[in-house]
């Protein structure tokens, strides 16, 4: 058990020269202190960018065993993290917010995450985000946090700058409310001062310039650009957009992305990565971002015209087609207009994906679908005597239009009778 962070009598971090347990590095000589004859070092430093982990997060489209799945592959998307801190040489590791997506999270899941962190080879450092921020509710104030956390891992609790090592600092830009009422970033970047540290912002929150609107806590844009410009500050790590992102001409504001899909793809491009970030300042100034797939999960948006049974197949071919079937989700919008028998066709079809896949569903705002009932719907079904008469009762009652708008819930109902008539001779002659 470690000593809590949220006492009053222990300094706090930005009161300490160093994180505890920075791994040892060399320490760089200042200029004017170095031997005469001895070279310049230009100040560098190699970390890791990620954020919006939400563990705890659920999908309503996902039951059963693939909710379990999915929730194992978002905590072993935090380890592999900590393995690419090891792979990389990375001095630490900086989560911009939403580590938590509840403040209400299980005690099983803060501490299986504080024992995954506690492995991590370097110092982490979280930052409160609008998911969990640090208000009187913070999961970071939990009992089952301050008791589980480890000496590694630094709750960024304060705005302001704090010293990583020599040459090194975090601008850190926590929420303390899910409601701030002021740009976090833009308050700490008016207050800092010049300095010869490299500096990193650790910051959360939409960006005006990708997501416009009102709210007064979006991130602008501009005094970013002019903080990189003017050397303020050298690299803006950010949390909230879930695809990575990289924000303006200067390649030192980025999204990091989530490190495990949380969207579709109409939404998120590319989630799924970790970002390693090496940064030189001085003479030799730059910046070198790179991206690590850690997330194992695919969202997939599929958009089709549907009208005939060839359509049918090409959407069985498009299926077969994706790889990792059972940590994938495919959302659907077919549109167009299929017969009774065509769409009986297409519900076996997505019968099976739904047992390959690990969840199919359809995007109910995109998908139009209309069935409509056609004489040949029959010829396949070899129907004798009543049944017969029956289905043809069935089917002169599923063509007929409504003279208005409105649905005709007869026709509709016959349709779906003849759906289910269908299917059931349908596996009887096989």
């Amino acid at each position: 058990m470690t000593e809590s962070l949220f006492e009053a009598e222990p300094l706090s971090l930005f009161d300490l020269p160093s994180a505890p347990d920075a791994p040892e590095r060399p320490v760089l000589v200042e200029p004017d202190r170095a031997p005469a004859g001895s070279p310049v070092t230009d100040p560098e430093v190699t970390f890791l960018h990620t954020a919006d982990w939400q563990l705890g997060m659920t999908r309503r489209f996902l039951t059963g065993e693939a909710q379990h799945t999915f929730a194992a592959a978002r905590d072993a998307a935090v380890v592999r993290i900590g393995e690419v801190a090891a792979e990389s040489g990375a001095e630490f590791v900086v989560v911009c917010g939403d580590v938590f997506d509840d403040p209400r999270v299980s005690t099983r899941i803060i501490r299986r995450t504080l024992d995954a962190l506690a492995d991590y080879p370097v110092p982490v450092y979280l930052l409160p985000g609008n998911h969990d921020p640090l208000d009187a509710t913070s999961v970071y104030r939990s009992a089952a946090f301050v008791d589980a956390c480890p000496d590694n891992v630094h709750v960024l609790d304060k705005p302001g700058v704090l010293r990583v090592r020599d040459g090194v600092s975090i601008v850190a830009a926590p929420w303390h409310s899910k409601h701030p009422t002021s740009d976090l970033v833009a308050d700490q970047l008016a207050a800092l001062p010049p300095s010869d540290d490299i500096r990193i912002v650790v910051g959360h929150g939409g960006m005006d310039s990708l997501s416009p609107n009102p709210d007064p806590s979006i991130v602008h844009s501009a005094g970013l650009d002019t903080a990189t410009a003017d050397q303020l500050v050298d690299y803006v790590a950010l949390g909230d957009r879930h695809s990575v992102t990289s924000v303006g001409e200067s390649g030192r504001v980025w999204y990091s992305g989530a490190p495990e899909v949380t969207a579709f793809d109409n939404v998120e491009s590319e989630p799924g990565h970790v970002l390693e970030v090496a940064l030189r300042r001085g003479s030799q100034a730059s910046v070198d971002v790179r991206r690590h797939k850690v997330g194992q999960w695919s969202f997939h948006t599929l958009t089709q015209d549907m009208n005939d049974a060839a359509d049918v197949e090409r959407l069985r071919t498009t299926l077969d087609a994706l790889a990792d079937k059972p940590r994938t989700v495919v959302q659907l919008a077919l549109i167009g207009t299929l017969t009774v028998s065509e769409n009986v066709d297409l519900d076996r079809l997505l019968d099976e994906a739904a047992d390959r896949f690990a969840a199919v569903k359809l995007w109910e705002r995109k998908h139009d679908l209309t069935v409509v009932s056609d004489a040949a719907d029959l010829d396949g079904l070899e129907l004798q005597g009543y049944a017969a008469q029956a289905a043809e009762e069935l089917q002169e009652r599923a063509s007929i239009e409504s003279a208005s708008d409105d649905v005709d819930d007869d026709a509709v109902a016959a349709r779906s009778a003849l759906s289910l008539l269908y299917r059931l001779a349908g596996s009887a002659s096989r």
